[in-house]
């Protein structure tokens, strides 16, 4: 079924709604072990580059991950939702939060295959990030990718995470050793560079952030 921007605002939770996607708390369904979310973390082929799927996933430990997000203390976890259908496509989250540094660990994880190259994870990380520096109150968002995940790379560019140095051979994948881009965003600058981007892709800015 597919809604109109009218009909999403009453069916989805209300959180942060973007003109095309949207990013809120998972839903009951999204946490069995028949959603797609579950199946996510047992598909090889969306963890060539990172270290998310090292070992099958079970519900215990899927359910434990989100009952960590839940307390808020280092970790906040939202689903990406497409605006359209409600469907479930996606999560992004801040970690390693410290909230007295105000810094936080950008990741993300788009698990519909159908959804890739169209700039859903751009979209994600820019609604997100501006959330993060202008509700959370981070003065710093960083995180990290693989030099051979071009994709990753691309999208980080794209946001506004500048790379700020390597970890050397941190990453083994398949026999060969990788370095890790650091890349961070700090709140001043990214604020005058990219937030007026970040809050187009909102539906109603003013909503969450009244000028």
């Amino acid at each position: 079924m597919i809604y109109n921007n009218a009909d999403l605002v009453n069916i989805m939770k209300k959180f942060i709604i973007g003109k095309e996607i949207s990013l809120h708390g998972l839903r009951s369904e999204d946490l069995s072990e028949d959603s797609p979310y579950f199946n996510w973390l047992d598909d090889l082929s969306l963890d060539i580059y990172t270290q998310r799927s090292y070992f099958p996933n079970n519900l215990k430990r899927f359910r434990s991950y989100y009952e960590h997000a839940c307390e808020n203390s280092d970790l906040i976890l939202f689903g990406i939702y497409e605006n359209q259908t409600g469907k479930h496509i996606g999560n992004i989250n801040f970690q390693q939060i410290n909230w007295l540094n105000r810094t936080a660990f950008i990741a993300y994880m788009l698990g519909e295959k159908e959804f890739t190259g169209k700039g859903i994870t751009t979209q994600a990380c820019l609604i997100l990030m501006y959330y993060g520096f202008n509700k959370l109150n981070f003065e710093r968002i960083h995180g990290g990718v693989s030099e051979a995940h071009l994709a990753s790379q691309r999208v980080c560019q794209k946001v506004g995470l500048v790379e700020e140095g390597r970890m050397r051979k941190h990453l083994l994948r398949q026999g060969k050793r990788y370095d890790v881009i650091t890349v961070g965003a700090l709140r001043e600058e990214w604020i005058e560079k990219y937030g007026e981007l970040a809050r187009s892709y909102y539906r109603n800015p003013k909503e969450i952030f009244p000028e």
